[in-house]
């Protein structure tokens, strides 16, 4: 049997789904567990950040229309990212003893840890669309495109997290790595500050970060209030197809030494 024929039986297709449900609202309760303020921490974190490019930056970037809404349309994104990324990269780890003893498809884990944060995101939108609106926002028929621009940059990010679980189970250094790397994927990513502060010389570096074009895209949406060009959809879905074929490439090339390295 192929390669690609194992992990099509061992992976979307070997899936209980309801299994899949249950794990993921398992993950979403589980984020907040004991919490006072439950999932008003998904609000407060990209929140308490634009308070503090407000007191900053407001007045460093005149060019900039709204900054308010210029900044938390970036960090909605950014929020999904780093929270979602992190918590799929450590699924297989952190379920090895259930992946040990039952027979439960690896694929399960990760694609439930996703599920929550996309649960998360959607279940945000509004709560994102008002403080928007309290900065002067206002929405538009447009602004539906967030929904398939939202839909991309989820799928990316699955692919990416994927690889990382997968790796994560051989070298446990790779969750310390990532950890490092997001504070720097932030800071090169122009979500407190304009493209344009980027040096002219500089910008194909800027370029090189995939989360620069997925800002661009939704901030196109968001902050312009029109739609995006086919450049941007074609680069951005690229991105995503490329981040998923990787993540899948990864996943079923390390996943017969799983068992072994849990």
């Amino acid at each position: 049997m192929s390669g690609t024929a194992v992990f099509r039986q061992q992976g979307l297709r070997a899936l209980s789904w309801p299994l899949l449900f249950e794990v993921a609202w398992k993950n979403v309760r589980l984020r907040y567990k004991s919490s006072l303020l439950g999932f008003v921490w998904t609000l407060l974190n990209p929140v308490l950040y634009l308070l503090i490019f407000l007191f900053i930056f407001s007045k460093a970037f005149a060019q900039v229309e709204n900054y308010p809404v210029f900044a938390l349309s970036g960090l909605i994104l950014w929020t999904f990212f780093a929270t979602t990324s992190a918590h799929v990269q450590g699924a297989l780890v952190e379920n090895s003893g259930v992946l040990r003893s039952l027979a439960v498809p690896p694929l399960v884990f990760p694609l439930a840890q996703w599920m929550a944060g996309v649960f998360n995101l959607v279940l945000s939108l509004l709560p994102f669309a008002l403080i928007l609106a309290a900065f002067g926002w206002r929405p538009a028929p447009v602004h539906l495109l967030v929904l398939p621009a939202l839909l991309v940059f989820t799928l990316f990010v699955f692919g990416v997290g994927l690889a990382l679980s997968a790796l994560h189970v051989f070298f446990r250094d790779v969750g310390l790595l990532w950890s490092a790397l997001l504070p720097a994927f932030f800071y090169l990513t122009p979500i407190a500050y304009p493209p344009d502060l980027v040096p002219e010389d500089l910008r194909w570096v800027a370029g090189m970060n995939p989360l620069y074009w997925f800002v661009d895209l939704f901030r196109t949406v968001v902050c312009d209030s029109t739609p995006p060009a086919f450049e941007q959809w074609v680069r951005t879905i690229l991105l995503a197809v490329a981040a998923l074929a990787m993540g899948m490439l990864v996943f079923r090339s390390l996943r017969p030494g799983f068992i072994a390295n849990y």
